[in-house]
């Protein structure tokens, strides 16, 4: 009797137990993962809150598709490519060496952006005057004469002013020797593979020189600087006057052309600086920029010519090249982190809820060919096969990877709403009192039974 008792009082512990209430809802066959899910052992972690857009990208260009379209182009060298991401459009000899001429002083200024204040006063003195050879560029400085860092590096990105860069080197390193010393070392610092610099302007010498995909870095690094960027697209320059020249009348225009509206042939509404430069031995040369959109560009051309019929190359194949990847790509939003990318089935969750929708953490926007359509491009997601409630809105709960033409984003995947937990004490405390209801019961029982027996 006792035996049937307890057996008895087992099952009923068993039924009441929420762990067989739950048994059927653990089957990892049932879980609602998008078709192009993987699952991962490792990303979801319980309390790993998004309290920051996570994004990050690396390029393949192994992965890029190869463009048989690009055009043909009269300069030497060449390099044109997003400098956010790094992807490449266009290159020709990008790595071989070449004369940069003026637009060496995209680094001059570089240097000097780094080591001096806009307010500072530089004075212009006999021997960056004398340097200059005859037919070289120039802004009229006086020797003697002083103005801001901000007037000299108009000076030195829009007339291209040989004297300013002079007096600029010997401003912040004593000599031009050891600025150019400085401008090496900045150099190798950016990564430029073969650069080697003799002077601050470009003046030719034939130990000074580069290649085109150097002056791409340099160009990339000096756009973090907001006053570059703003002198370079400047179209015109007047430098102010001072106390050993007290008139006004020293206006420059722009040598980039491509920002020149009046320029009919080689104007480009989206260009938005940088440099040009020329010299016999390096021929035509540009660093230029544009914005489009919200696509980048830079694009170096080196040694062009100006051909029979007139045409300058270094512009003429810059707008080329620019005009054809805006023709090719458009920088598209990818992911909105507004809408779902999928929904997964959470376990142990209220009941009621069964699913979680599940966001990107934060919007994505790729360089992407117009060849592809929107709709075919979707994420490689890896998720958790184990989430499960209590989660909380903004939870990580894993990563969503887009591959574009050699760009790979990744960023979080996030829920947006909290989910709580199904209430397991409460059946663990209703199936203990019931327990210890029934061995009351069976005591009782026990007890009268044993009573009359006796």
């Amino acid at each position: 009797m006792k035996r049937r008792v307890l057996v008895s009082l087992l099952a009923i512990c068993l039924i009441m137990s929420p762990v067989s209430a739950f048994a059927q809802t653990e089957s990892p066959n049932e879980n609602a993962h998008s078709p192009e899910m993987k699952i991962s052992d490792s990303l979801y972690e319980k309390n790993e809150i998004a309290d920051e857009e996570k994004t990050v990208f690396e390029y393949d260009r192994t992965e890029q598709e190869v463009l048989n379209t690009a055009p043909i182009i009269g300069c030497e060298a060449a390099y044109v490519a997003d400098p956010v991401s790094g992807k490449i459009f266009y290159e020709k000899n990008a790595h071989q060496k070449r004369y940069p001429a003026s637009t060496t002083k995209i680094l001059t200024a570089l240097v000097v952006l780094e080591n001096c204040s806009m307010d500072e006063m530089v004075k212009v003195s006999k021997s960056a005057i004398d340097a200059i050879p005859a037919g070289y560029s120039n802004a009229g400085l006086k020797v003697g004469e002083e103005q801001s860092v901000y007037t000299m590096l108009q000076a030195l990105l829009i007339p291209s002013a040989n004297e300013a860069a002079y007096a600029l080197a010997e401003h912040v390193s004593g000599s031009v020797k050891a600025f150019a010393d400085l401008c090496n070392k900045r150099a190798k610092e950016l990564g430029c593979e073969k650069l080697h610099f003799v002077n601050p302007n470009g003046v030719h010498d034939n130990d000074h020189y580069c290649t085109a995909y150097d002056l791409y870095l340099i160009a990339k690094e000096c756009q973090k600087y907001d006053v570059f960027n703003e002198i370079v697209k400047t179209t015109s320059f007047t430098v102010p006057a001072s106390k050993l020249y007290n008139k006004a009348d020293r206006t420059y225009s722009n040598t980039n052309e491509l920002i020149l509206p009046t320029s009919a042939s080689y104007f480009f509404p989206y260009c938005t600086g940088i440099k040009t430069g020329h010299t016999t031995p390096a021929g035509e040369c540009l660093v230029s920029s544009a914005e489009k959109d919200g696509l980048n560009l830079i694009c170096v051309v080196l040694k062009g010519t100006i051909t029979s019929r007139g045409v300058n190359e270094r512009f003429y194949d810059s707008k080329k090249l620019m005009e054809f990847v805006y023709n090719k790509f458009t920088y598209k939003q990818i992911a909105n982190k507004e809408k779902p990318l999928g929904q997964i089935e959470v376990k142990h969750a209220k009941s009621g809820v069964k699913t979680l929708d599940y966001y990107a953490a934060s919007d994505l926007y790729s360089i992407t060919p117009n060849s592809t359509a929107y709709e075919n491009i979707e994420p490689e997601i890896e998720i958790d096969e184990a989430v499960k409630a209590p989660i909380k809105a903004n939870q990580v709960l894993g990563t969503a990877t887009y591959k574009i033409d050699g760009l790979i984003y990744s960023t979080n995947i996030i829920a947006k709403e909290d989910i709580e937990k199904k209430p397991y004490t409460l059946y663990f405390a209703a199936a203990g009192i019931l327990i210890i209801l029934i061995a009351a019961v069976v005591a009782i029982i026990m007890k009268k039974k044993k009573t009359s027996e006796e």
